[in-house]
Parts: C-alpha cells; sequence; structure tokens
C-alpha cells in the first residue's frame, strides 16, 4: 500500500515539476536572445572584439532549475556571464563594465531595454555588478549580463570538469567580476585584487551531487555552452529544486511577508544539494532532502567560532550564503519559517493520501498554489478518463488508488472513487 501511495504522489510531484518549467519554446527563445547578444559584443566591430567576449550562462538556467513565475506578468530572471579572456593593462573594473554597457547602447534594440529596466534609473552605471536587458513583457525575462575576466583556457577546463570522474580543482573555474561597492572599482588594474567568483564550479559541484549513476557523462554542451540543449526529463534533484523555489514563492507572495527578506534560490539549492540521498524518485528524494535540509546549517563561523547561522558555499568555503542573516534578523527568521511550513504542509500531503482527489489536491495546492495544481490533477483525470474509456483503468485493493494495476473499474467511476466492479 505504502509503495502505490509513493506512486501516486511520485506522479503528481513529477507533473508539478513540469508545470513549473519553461516550454521548449521559451527555452530556445531565451538561447536566441543571448546568442543574438554575444553576437553583438563580439563582432569585428566591437571595441571587445579582440578580447574573446563570450556569453554564458550561469545560476538557474544554467542548472536547470529555473520556475515561472507565479503571476504570468512577472519576469524570469536569466543570470549571463559575459567572458573576457584578456583586457588592457590599464583597465579597472569600470573600465570592463563600461566597455560592455557602451557596446550594448551601440544598438538601438538593447539601448531601449537597458533605459526600460527601472525606468533607466540605472542607464548610466548598471546594477552592482551587472548590466539588464528588460524583454518586452511578450518575452517574459530579463538577463543580467555580468561583466568579468577569466582565464582563456576556461573553456577547455569546463569540457574537462563537466566529465564525471574529473579530479580538476573547481577553483580553477574561478572568474574576475566587477562590483560598483569594491572601493577600488575605479582604481585597481590588476583582475588578481578584484572579486572572485565561481558560478561554473559551483554548477560543477551541483551536477556531481544530482548525478545518480556513475556513468552518466555531462558535457560543456548540456551545461553552460551557449547554445545548451533542452533539459528533459530532468534529475530528481533539479526538481527537488524547482518544487522548494515554487513553495517559497507561494508562501511569500502573502501580505503576511515582505517579500524582499524570503529565502534567497541559492541558499535553498545549496542545503537541497547537500541534504539530497541520492534517491531516484522524486517522492522520496523531496520528502528524505525537506527533512534533512535544517541540518546542514552550521550554528557557529567555521573559522572564529563565534555564534552565526552558517551556510557554506561549497566552492569557496570562506564565503557564507547566509552572511545577511545577521544584519537583517528577518531573513533568518524567515527561512526557519519557510522550513516550517515546509515541513507542516508535507506533513498534510501524507495525511491526506488515500482521502479522495479533493483533499489531496487541496494539500498540494496549499504548497504550489491552486493554478498549477488543478491544472496537474485535470490532467491526471483526463489520463485515468482515457484509461476508463478503453477498459484499462483499475483500482488497487485497500487503496483506493486508481490505475493500471488492481481490479476492473466501470466506466462511470470517477478519479477518486472507491466502488469497485
Amino acid at each position: 500500500m505504502e509503495q502505490l501511495y509513493k506512486n501516486e504522489t511520485n506522479k503528481i510531484l513529477e507533473d508539478l515539476g513540469k508545470e513549473l518549467d519553461i516550454s521548449k519554446s521559451e527555452y530556445e527563445a531565451v538561447v536566441k536572445s543571448y546568442t543574438a547578444v554575444g553576437n553583438w559584443l563580439s563582432e569585428e566591430t566591437s571595441e571587445l572584439a579582440g578580447y574573446n567576449p563570450r556569453i554564458m550562462p550561469q545560476g538557474s538556467f544554467m542548472l536547470g532549475t529555473v520556475v515561472k513565475p507565479i503571476c504570468d506578468e512577472d519576469d524570469i530572471d536569466i543570470d549571463l556571464v559575459c567572458k573576457l579572456e584578456r583586457k588592457p593593462m590599464s583597465w579597472t573594473q569600470r573600465n570592463l563594465k563600461q566597455a560592455v554597457g557602451n557596446r550594448l547602447k551601440m544598438k538601438d534594440t538593447y539601448d531601449r531595454m537597458l533605459k526600460g529596466y527601472e525606468n533607466g534609473s540605472k542607464y548610466k552605471e548598471g546594477g552592482r555588478r551587472c548590466w539588464t536587458l528588460k524583454y518586452s513583457e511578450v518575452a517574459g525575462y530579463h538577463m543580467d549580463i555580468l561583466p568579468s575576466f577569466a582565464d582563456e583556457n576556461l573553456t577547455l577546463l569546463l569540457e574537462k570538469a563537466f566529465t564525471v570522474g574529473s579530479d580538476l580543482n573547481t577553483s580553477e573555474l574561478a572568474i574576475r567580476i566587477t562590483d560598483l561597492e569594491d572601493e577600488k572599482y575605479s582604481t585597481e588594474t590588476d583582475e588578481a585584487n578584484w572579486l572572485k567568483s565561481n558560478p561554473f564550479g559551483y554548477a560543477k559541484w551541483f551536477y556531481d551531487k544530482a548525478l545518480i549513476h556513475s556513468k552518466r557523462l555531462f558535457s560543456l554542451k548540456e551545461s553552460v555552452d551557449p547554445v545548451g540543449a533542452f533539459e528533459n526529463p530532468k534529475l530528481p534533484l533539479q526538481r527537488v529544486v524547482q518544487l522548494l523555489k515554487r513553495h517559497r514563492d507561494i508562501m511569500f507572495s502573502s501580505e503576511e511577508y515582505n517579500s524582499e527578506n524570503k529565502p534567497i534560490s541559492i541558499i535553498i539549492t545549496t542545503l537541497a544539494a547537500r541534504a539530497y540521498d541520492k534517491s531516484e524518485n522524486i517522492n522520496d528524494a523531496f520528502e528524505n532532502t525537506v527533512k534533512r535540509m535544517r541540518d546542514f546549517i552550521e550554528p557557529t563561523n567555521p573559522f572564529t567560532g563565534e555564534t552565526q547561522k552558517w551556510v557554506s558555499n561549497p566552492v569557496n568555503k570562506e564565503e557564507n550564503f547566509a552572511d545577511k542573516w545577521s544584519e537583517v534578523k528577518q531573513k533568518q527568521d524567515y527561512f526557519y519559517k519557510w522550513l516550517d511550513k515546509l515541513e507542516c504542509d508535507l506533513d498534510l500531503v501524507n495525511n491526506s493520501l488515500g482521502k479522495g482527489q479533493n483533499i489531496l489536491c487541496e494539500s498540494f495546492s496549499e504548497m504550489f498554489g491552486e493554478k498549477v495544481t488543478k491544472t496537474v490533477f485535470s490532467n491526471i483525470a483526463e489520463e485515468k478518463k482515457s484509461l476508463r474509456e478503453s477498459g484499462k483503468l483499475k483500482m488497487a485493493l485497500g487503496t483506493g488508488l486508481l490505475g493500471e494495476v488492481g481490479t476492473k473499474v466501470k466506466n462511470h467511476e470517477f478519479f477518486g472513487s472507491k466502488n469497485q466492479e
């Protein structure tokens, strides 16, 4: 009986994950857009052409954990790296940032997008680290482009890093980035003294955690290449992160909370990857990850011993992803409130099993939102209707679960009914 329930919830969670995905056409539209940006930056007429600029995805788009926003009017945030292999010795961070921004402004389309973001308030200097292109409301996304400097061998290193069994030190994948808040933003010319970031090393770490079978290989094409293939199906950990992020978004869409202090995705993703136990189905992966996530929040600073919540960056142990918690107490409070609700909602789902479709649907709606949940349950009902009409729908004895195993169901029965022939 327990396994049958797991099969039922596993299908629901898998279908929910698919509903949270951006579509293949949306994915391809994003890839087409940032490929075009990369081509513009690297054209022969560009000031940057001699430094081999290249646009590469980072963050959730690279990890395969993008989630559609709750409201259709909201944007999907696409994080990108603009990687240069060389720079003039005299260039500071500001020179690099402005060179990328100036090139973007030379194309009318991108100039309007830069002005359209936050009504042009960041048109001159850009954001703290990025330039943001605001695509049309119809497109439904904006792109944060991070100017950076990297080793000219980075592409080859990435090819090696994303091969299972690679012993490459992820520190070799680090890049140097621009930061408006760096006191030497306009003066330091030695990129070795610029702020370091390692989105590709993090991706390597994440995929190592996500992979179930060691024989499967990840290549550059599947992970960080500008024209990577649309991923389908996803790994269980990718689905778990998507579900966690959607639960977070639903909870903090309420007016009860200050959404600015909701749990950030990098902490959710890191804790989920550490807690993931290599389960091969979504149900077990999700439930076991939720139960273990709080265990990976360290109570003290590992370097000083001071009492401080610590979620270390797996590719830079000295960086604490939860550093803002000590500055803004609400951020820490909200994170633990979210974990508490996540665990309660999961118990609610488990207690709803076997009580009928409506009760189970309500429980999942509490976690992931009414609209997407009703879509999933409606689709499942249609699948079962098709099985019923073809005479293949059956009910498992003792559980009432409908599927292709058990006693044959009459044609007038509906999903969740306990009548048997």
